[in-house]
């Protein structure tokens, strides 16, 4: 079952004087939805993942997953990073085994290794060393590891924007899946619209200066996506026309596309 996450009234400054990075941040997510999150570089996507991920606590407001107060972070909850971060002096079944191992949950370990190397489509690869493998085979290996744990939500942080086109593109497809297929609640923080299009149900569009959420679309394609499909294009348009808004426009202003305002975080309620 996947995690619901409330976001009430996030505000957010790194010191008492600094900047505000992030304002009055509002929404709901429901359990099992996968959610997309762009905007340029410096509007407090990361900074709010790794608040859902418990892993830092806003100034003001708070996030709550499935009720309650998050303060710090949770095994069930899972971020994933650019990097895999992996252990290169443990092999491929090893550093899956590391977070049922951290948990407590060692029964029948090794069917459970076996069980999401099969997943990740690295049944064949268990024994490798992690510098043999490519990028994409060790993003794999990370997903395989979070996934052991049977994770709630998993938060992706670009994990695959090192990647070729190709590996990114089977994994942007691999993962979306897995998570649908689980339950998983999915927060996807990207730059890249195609990607955020192949993998979000919805896409929140964020602002800077400080960050804001500017604007909300639902996805309304099926799942895989062909990006060479007429009304994936027309989406990818508007889409960019409300990126382009959230760069060029203050915050209170109005924006491009459907959503003229600051929407309403119910708009995204039990997505």
């Amino acid at each position: 079952m996947g995690a619901s996450i409330q976001i009430n009234g996030i505000t957010h400054q790194f010191s008492p004087k600094g900047e505000v990075v992030l304002q009055d941040l509002m929404m709901d997510i429901g359990a099992g939805s996968n959610i997309a999150l762009i905007g340029e570089s410096g509007c407090g996507k990361s900074t709010l993942l790794h608040m859902l991920a418990g892993l830092l606590i806003p100034s003001e407001g708070c996030v709550k997953i499935n009720g309650r107060q998050v303060t710090r972070a949770h095994p069930e909850w899972n971020m994933m990073f650019q990097r895999p971060g992996l252990y290169p002096w443990l092999n491929v079944r090893q550093n899956v085994a590391l977070g049922l191992q951290f948990t407590g949950q060692t029964q029948n370990l090794k069917g459970r290794i076996d069980e999401m190397l099969e997943l990740v489509g690295l049944r064949d690869r268990s024994e490798a060393r992690i510098q043999d493998l490519s990028g994409g085979q060790q993003q794999r290996v990370a997903l395989a590891r979070s996934l052991a744990v049977e994770p709630q939500m998993i938060l992706l942080d670009e994990p695959f924007s090192a990647l070729d086109a190709f590996t990114r593109r089977n994994l942007q497809l691999e993962v979306s899946s897995i998570a649908r297929d689980k339950g998983i609640t999915l927060v996807l923080v990207t730059h890249d619209i195609d990607e955020a299009l192949n993998m979000g149900e919805r896409v929140v569009v964020m602002g800077r200066n400080p960050g804001t959420f500017r604007s909300i679309m639902d996805i309304d394609l099926s799942f895989p996506r062909n990006p060479m499909h007429p009304a994936f294009t027309e989406i990818r348009e508007d889409l960019m026309d409300r990126f382009r808004a959230s760069v060029e426009t203050p915050a209170d202003s109005e924006t491009t596309g459907h959503t003229s305002q600051t929407p309403d975080p119910k708009e995204i309620a039990n997505g």
